[in-house]
């Protein structure tokens, strides 16, 4: 059995990036993205991440 899991990053206007949260699911890490932008305003997007096999982090998508 493989285990997903997501990873949330926080990417400020100045560059900066802070790990929100890891999820197994790609909806809650969607969800966790929306209201990470809509409650802290110094936030420019939020990145998702999703691990692979190798444990390496692909880019799934950029939430802005």
């Amino acid at each position: 059995m493989t285990w997903e899991l997501y990873e949330v990053w926080a990417r400020t206007i100045d560059g900066h990036e802070d790990l929100i949260e890891t999820t197994k699911s790609l909806k809650e890490a969607r969800e966790l993205a929306e209201v990470t932008l809509s409650f802290n305003g110094e936030v420019g997007e939020c990145v998702i991440y999703k691990e692979t096999e190798d444990g390496d982090p692909v880019e799934v998508e950029t939430v802005k």
